[in-house]
């Protein structure tokens, strides 16, 4: 078997050998992200987002209100030129407290966000699209595959995280991390390791690298995107991770984003106060665009994408205030006191109720496979799993997300896929599956049910925490535990005309010297993969 490692420390550039296969490696995040000469037109590269059967939206920021053009090439001469309209987007300005710390901050941004988003409907489908943005004197290109055929011929491979919670923070910041279950080979945790391997920022650059190698045709973020939705440098600093000077990886692969609880907190810049939230899902709202659905106020919150023979149903489980909550409905008490019409409601019955059946009927109706994302995860035995009304309860619980369960089992969704607890679980329901990937990058959650009855969860598979046992030989982490990762979803047609879906959780694994220095990252699918046969969807 060949492994490659990536190694992803601050400030360094090596190549490590395995074998016959030598992988040298790009340089880590240093303390100042800046675009290439030829690209500092941007302040944002282009990135995919919206992503059907037939089309997709090319977004890019800038910091001058100068159009674009956008160029698509595709085999057999196929294509399109569009010239971009720039509009500004005030909403995204840094907040009056980040412009009077600017000195303290090279990365942040100069100038104003101008926002170029173009719609390309009427793609060739399952072909290689070549895009190319010419912005000003600074140029961009990438190129992405379009959507399958609903009757799958071929492997196809979507990936699902969730908790990046960037910040430039995130660059010294090493989160805690708790004891598993040990192996009985390993010689224990040397003792005086409490806080992870590596910093936030190596270990989601590590992730994300590996999620790159692996060419999914979607990415599926389940929400709490950033460390606190009003905190313009969070923004920046997922930009310079996802279409920016460290890596690109929606400007190649679609993205579909869910709004998490760090989405509707204003962070330094006003909490959790009515205003500073809907200025805080503002921005999120600016930067991805999305499908339509019933309610025009609730553009972008919740929405549909259909990619081949699947349907991603993406729901807003926040209702805004998670932090503030009344009893077990996840109800807002200061909903009246919010200043926009952008929340909605969760509650069986509501817009987003209806529009949720509405869809599931629809995909069911035209034998899709199902797949439905949110972000607070109902069925877990994290750290967010007490009840609203439980004392201890953090008062963020996914559990008012259970009154769905009916419905998507009565409409044959396959899975649903969110985060927030970050334990990384899964877990099965009435023949779902449910997972918990919200381990991309920030902290390293335990499950505590084991240890607090309270919190039991009966339907629970896997957990890393407990059936990844780590081993150590000396000071030296040899395998098992808990890590930066992610959820790998492989879809195939199989001879007998049907597709099996095969559900992955894969590690960025540290790879340690025999002094317990970190030197570099290795891939690591868990030997617990979870796969279902589904009907092939009709044409």
């Amino acid at each position: 078997m060949i492994r490659f490692y990536y190694v992803a420390l601050l400030g360094t550039a090596m190549g490590i050998s395995y074998g016959n296969v030598t992988l040298a490696l790009a340089q880590g995040p240093t303390p100042n992200a800046v675009m290439p000469a030829n690209q500092r037109a941007f302040r944002v590269l282009p990135y995919l987002v919206q992503p059907s059967a037939d089309g997709i939206r090319v977004t890019w920021f800038t910091h001058e209100g100068t159009p674009g053009t956008l160029i698509l090439e595709s085999e057999g001469g196929w294509r399109r030129e569009f010239r971009s309209r720039p509009e500004r987007r005030n909403e995204l300005d840094y907040p009056t407290l980040e412009e009077s710390e600017r000195s303290n901050y090279p990365d942040m941004q100069p100038g104003a966000n101008w926002k170029h988003t173009v719609r390309v409907s009427g793609l060739p489908a399952d072909r290689v699209v070549r895009y190319r943005v010419q912005q000003a004197a600074s140029s961009f290109a990438a190129e992405f595959r379009t959507a399958p055929h609903r009757r799958l011929d071929r492997p196809m491979r979507l990936i699902q995280f969730a908790d990046c919670e960037t910040e430039p923070e995130g660059r010294a910041i090493r989160r805690s991390w708790s004891v598993g279950r040990q192996h009985p080979a390993s010689t224990g945790r040397p003792e005086g390791v409490r806080d992870y391997l590596v910093t936030e920022t190596e270990g989601f650059r590590a992730n994300l690298r590996f999620i790159g190698e692996r060419r999914p045709e979607l990415l599926l973020l389940s929400g709490d995107i950033v460390q606190g939705g009003g905190y313009q440098r969070a923004w920046d600093e997922f930009f310079f991770h996802m279409a920016g000077p460290w890596d690109q990886p929606i400007s190649r692969f679609p993205l579909v984003p869910a709004i998490g609880n760090w989405e509707c907190f204003g962070a330094r810049n006003g909490g959790y106060e009515p205003a500073a939230i809907h200025a805080a899902r503002r921005r999120y709202l600016a930067y991805f665009d999305a499908a339509p659905n019933d309610v025009r106020a609730h553009r972008n919150t919740y929405h549909r994408a259909d990619w081949g023979p699947v349907t991603i149903l993406t729901l807003d489980s926040s209702n805004g205030l998670p932090d503030n909550t009344d009893g077990d409905t996840n109800r807002n008490i200061e909903a009246a006191k919010y200043p926009g019409r952008d929340l909605p409601d969760i509650s069986p019955g509501s817009a987003q109720w209806r529009w949720a059946e509405a869809q599931l009927a629809d995909a069911q109706k035209h034998g899709q496979i199902i797949i439905v994302q949110f972000h607070h995860i109902p069925y877990s035995g994290g750290g967010h799993s007490l009840p609203l009304t439980a004392e201890g309860s953090s008062g963020q619980a996914g559990l008012p997300m259970r009154a769905y369960q009916p419905m998507f089992r009565r409409f044959g969704v396959t899975a649903v896929l969110c985060g927030h607890n970050e334990s990384f679980e899964i877990s099965e329901v009435d023949g779902i599956l449910y997972a918990d990937a919200g381990v991309a990058g920030d902290g390293l959650g335990m499950p505590v049910d084991d240890v607090d009855p309270r919190r039991a969860n009966p339907w629970r598979k896997w957990v890393a925490h407990f059936d990844e046992a780590e081993r150590w030989d000396g000071a030296r982490l040899v395998s098992g535990g808990k890590h930066y990762g992610h959820l790998e979803i492989d879809l195939a047609p199989t001879p007998d005309g049907r597709v099996q879906v095969t559900f992955t959780p894969v590690h960025a694994f540290p790879i340690t010297d025999a002094d317990g220095k970190v030197v570099g990252f290795e891939r690591r699918p868990v030997d617990r993969v979870f796969r279902y046969s589904l009907p092939m969807p009709r044409d």
